[in-house]
């Protein structure tokens, strides 16, 4: 017979699908077989009804009588019933003892507490001390019996019980003042009781064998350090928090079960309470001698740190390995603060605030440490937490770098008064020498440490691997990082005027180069993500000086001119275009200013200059999609070129300019559009915008209403003609402009209407316009689907 096919596949499950229910036929009648036998011995046990049923049985396997009458099997099993018909369990029971187990413990405890607290004062003392030392002798007795008749859980539960009463005896006795110790230290005598409780836990462990006292007295145990430590001056008490935290160490090496976990817990969070409070306190201090002294415990804290990563990362375990990036998380930070204690107060004196050196040399010592790690979990965790610090280290000089940064622009006023503004620099605070030591060292610890991770200078090729991306980072980082330092140099060291500009402009060109030059992409854009802001700055620095301006500004147009003829980067190309552009703007609007011209007309210089080289650019590009980009920002910035010079003029009626260029550009688009597949936008997006948009603009200036009436009448006929011929430019223009048209002049009557009508109107409006959005929403989105559908296919 064949195997193979749709019907050899069908057989092979009706066969699995027989062996299925043939197991499941086994198990019932098995389990039928024992709900037999349990109904024969529950009908044995019982007196006349036993023995009708001794007579009714006539064989070893015959069925008694009243097996007939039981009640068929359900056809399918309801919440709680198995289903073999037998009514299933909704809770299990163990956690039906473990909850009355709980409950009743803990009522227990309640009451042992009141009585102790509220009701003692009702005996005498010898009556007091019978009763609690009778009732705990007994509670601490229950476990060994309950243990001999097998009931474990619950003797756990009385041992539990056995703890709080005897943290309740040590509360009374200080309170009645038994054998004195109502005269000791509050704080002594708590760990004292803490203590002896733990070595009372442990004892009773070894005899009873319980698991619960064990991990308890390691809880009870963590504070009796601390607390002995009492009115001491707070190093004591972050070394007590160490030597807790070692003994959990110890503990943790050498217990077993509960009590090893317990003590790995207790002795992290002991770890954590030690760095939160011993680091604020060490950093806090006013002199070397003080900081060396508080600083001491934090070195056996980053010690102890040490050997638990080594212990956790040396088997190569993975869970055992990111504890141990945990552990190393918290040894990198001490490790920080131990050299940062005593370095800070010498770095503190008057003048230049060099304190930011004593976080970042350790911070950027630590990183360059861990990457010779051998854990691979552990080597970023160390690598990334001393990054961390050395980046919120410089982060501190933020506010002071912003102001030096931005000091620079304030030359730029001149835009707006149009001269120049008498001396060649302001005065401004100046960066102080330590910020900039402070970036050289982040710089080349940068370096450093990405040379050492890539085993050589990092940009000869892409970085890649599971650690390319903290390489770029750390290289683009360095690179801002020594950028920073280079604007803020000349500042920071007084440097004259003209040293100063040159400083900056160079900065901007050698950024630019290497933007050009970058081979990596992610490089490039680094360093075009530099040049982009140093050289605007390296601008508004010009703008101190008119001969400056006038030199500088040619330059840093050469260079953005040289990227977007010969950068590797197709992307960065544009980028030269634009800042080209931007700069030879600038120097069209500063030689404006230089003949005394106005400031509108020296902006329309300016923007006409960027206009007609944007254009210029836009016939040697070699991208159709690129060159149309450049021809209508090109376009654009004609137009803006245009208005201006029209409103410097103070012309009222700009249409007897824009009109007859409108025209021409009509035609020309016309003619265009007849020998080639132009789209609408190339053909008639600058005609329309030359008259259109001015004109929309001198509306809401003028109060009369005939230009009003005029550009929306010829704008309706635009967007009517774009409708009627799917074209995309002259709808999107016509509509825009009769939209501003209608607001223009509906504008006054809403504005009375908003004022006429109470103020929860428009809320209530507001709230009924969303219901019914958003209950028609799907219907709009279908809508608008079809009308950009429709949008999209007009030329």
């Amino acid at each position: 017979m064949p195997l193979q096919g749709p019907v050899a596949h069908e057989l092979w499950q009706v066969d699995q699908t027989l062996a299925r229910l043939g197991d499941q036929l086994a198990r019932l009648r098995a389990r039928r077989t024992e709900l037999l036998g349990a109904l024969r011995a529950e009908a044995a046990g019982q007196g006349a009804a036993g023995a009708g049923a001794a007579q009714g049985v006539g064989s070893a396997g015959a069925v008694p009588p009243f097996a007939g009458a039981l009640p068929p099997y359900p056809a399918a099993a309801g919440p709680g019933v198995a289903g073999s018909g037998v009514p299933r369990p909704e809770v299990s029971t163990g956690t039906a003892k473990n909850v009355l187990l709980i409950l009743g413990g803990l009522l227990l405890t309640v009451a042992a507490a009141v009585f102790t607290v509220v009701s003692w004062g009702q005996l005498g003392i010898g009556g007091r001390a019978a009763v609690l030392a009778a009732f705990t002798a007994l509670v601490m007795l229950a476990p060994v019996v309950l243990i001999r008749r097998g009931l474990t859980a619950t003797a756990e539960t009385m041992a539990g019980l056995a703890v709080a009463l005897l943290l309740l005896d040590g509360y009374a006795a200080r309170r009645v003042g038994l054998l004195g110790v109502d005269s000791l230290d509050a704080l002594h005598y708590t760990a004292g009781v803490l203590g002896l409780t733990a070595l009372i836990l442990v004892a009773y462990a070894r005899v009873t064998r319980l698991r619960g006292p064990a991990p308890v007295a390691v809880v009870l145990a963590q504070p009796v350090l601390p607390l002995l430590t009492g009115d001491w001056s707070e190093t004591w008490l972050v070394a007590m928090l160490v030597a807790t935290a070692a003994l959990d160490v110890v503990l943790v090496r050498h217990g077993r079960g509960a009590v090893r976990v317990t003590a790995g817990s207790t002795g992290s969070a002991v770890a954590v309470l030690a760095l939160l409070g011993g680091v604020p306190y060490a950093l806090g201090s006013p002199s070397v001698a003080q900081a060396l002294v508080r600083s001491a415990p934090l070195l056996g804290l980053a010690l102890l740190g040490g050997l638990v990563t080594w212990l956790l990362a040396r088997r190569g375990d993975a869970e055992r390995e990111i504890w141990a990036a945990a552990a190393a998380v918290g040894t990198v930070l001490t490790l920080i603060a131990v050299p940062a204690a005593p370095a800070q107060p010498m770095l503190d004196g008057p003048g230049t605030d060099w304190r930011p050196l004593a976080y970042l040399v350790p911070a950027l010592v630590v990183v360059l440490a861990a990457d010779r790690l051998p854990w691979r979990r552990v080597r970023p965790a160390g690598m990334a937490t001393g990054g961390l610090v050395a980046l919120l280290t410089t982060l501190t000089l933020l506010p002071r770098l912003v102001v030096s940064l931005a000091a620079p622009f304030a030359w730029l006023d001149v835009l707006w008064t149009g001269t120049w503004n008498g001396r060649e620099r302001q005065p401004f605070e100046p960066a102080s020498p330590a910020d900039v030591v402070v970036l050289a060292v982040l710089a080349t610890g940068l370096l450093a440490a990405t040379a050492r991770a890539a085993g050589g200078w990092p940009m000869k090729g892409e970085a890649g691997g599971g650690s390319g991306w903290l390489t770029r980072a750390a290289v683009v980082g360095a690179l801002v990082a020594g950028a920073l330092v280079i604007a803020v140099a000349p500042q920071a060291f007084g440097m004259p005027y003209p040293v100063a500009t040159a400083v900056q402009a160079a900065l901007a060109i050698a950024s630019a180069v290497a933007a050009t030059l970058g081979r990596a992409p992610w490089w490039a854009v680094a360093c075009a993500l530099v040049a982009a802001p140093a050289s605007v700055r390296a601008a508004a620095y010009a703008f101190g000086s008119e001969p400056a301006t006038l030199i500088v500004l040619p330059i840093l147009a050469v260079a953005a001119g040289a990227m977007a003829l010969r950068a590797r980067l197709t992307g960065l190309r544009l980028w030269g275009v634009g800042f080209a552009a931007l700069f030879l703007g600038l120097e069209a609007v500063a030689a404006g200013f230089s003949l005394g011209v106005r400031v509108p007309i020296a902006g329309s210089m300016g923007f006409a200059v960027a206009g007609v080289l944007v254009l210029l650019v836009s016939l040697w590009t070699g991208s159709a999609d690129r060159g149309n980009g450049l021809r209508y920002t090109g376009a654009v910035l004609l137009l803006l070129a245009s208005w201006l010079r029209l409103g410097a003029d103070e012309v009222t009626v700009v249409e007897a300019y824009t009109v007859p260029c409108s025209l021409v550009l009509l035609g020309s688009g016309w003619w265009r559009r007849r020998g080639a597949a132009v789209s609408s936008w190339a053909a008639y997006g600058a005609g329309l915008s030359v008259t259109m948009l001015p004109s929309l603009v001198a509306v809401y200036a003028d109060t009369e209403w005939r230009r009003s009436l005029v550009l929306g009448v010829v704008a309706l006929a635009v967007l009517l003609a774009g409708v009627r011929f799917k074209l995309q430019a002259p709808t999107s223009i016509g509509a825009v402009v009769v939209a501003g048209v209608v607001v223009r002049e509906l504008a006054p009557y809403v504005s009375e209407m908003f004022l006429a009508v109470p103020r929860w109107v428009p809320i209530a409006v507001g709230g009924l316009l969303l219901v019914v959005v958003g209950a028609t929403y799907e219907a709009r989105m279908r809508d608008l689907r079809r009308l950009r559908d429709t949008f999209a296919t007009m030329g």
